[in-house]
């Protein structure tokens, strides 16, 4: 792990619409455990993208280590982002895969 660092960091999806993002500073130490808590549309994602360097910066810069990692591309900063969402398919299920598969009580 490496210590994160967003500082004053802006992102704006339209003119005249509000900041996704707006001047945040977080610093997060190496080994140190974090959680993004808040409701819909409030950032979070938006912050994990610009991170990754899914999301360009509007504004401010982020950390990574003691590198300026805002206008690295995503492949060179040696860091994921897993988006889970089990809301996105409510109506699936995980079910056995039939006679072929080994049945999910036999394991």
């Amino acid at each position: 792990m490496a210590h994160v660092k967003y500082v004053s960091a802006s992102r704006v999806y339209a003119k005249d619409a509000p900041p996704a993002v707006d001047a945040l500073d977080l610093d997060i130490n190496d080994g140190e455990f974090m959680v993004l808590v808040g409701p819909s549309g409030s950032g979070k994602t938006t912050a994990l993208r610009m991170l990754a360097g899914l999301e360009p910066l509007d504004g401010g810069r982020v950390e990574i280590g003691d590198r300026d990692v805002t206008f690295v591309p995503p492949k060179d900063r040696d860091i994921a982002m897993v988006f889970q969402n089990y809301a996105l398919y409510p109506q699936k299920t995980v079910a056995w895969g039939g006679p072929s598969c080994a049945s999910p009580r036999s394991s």
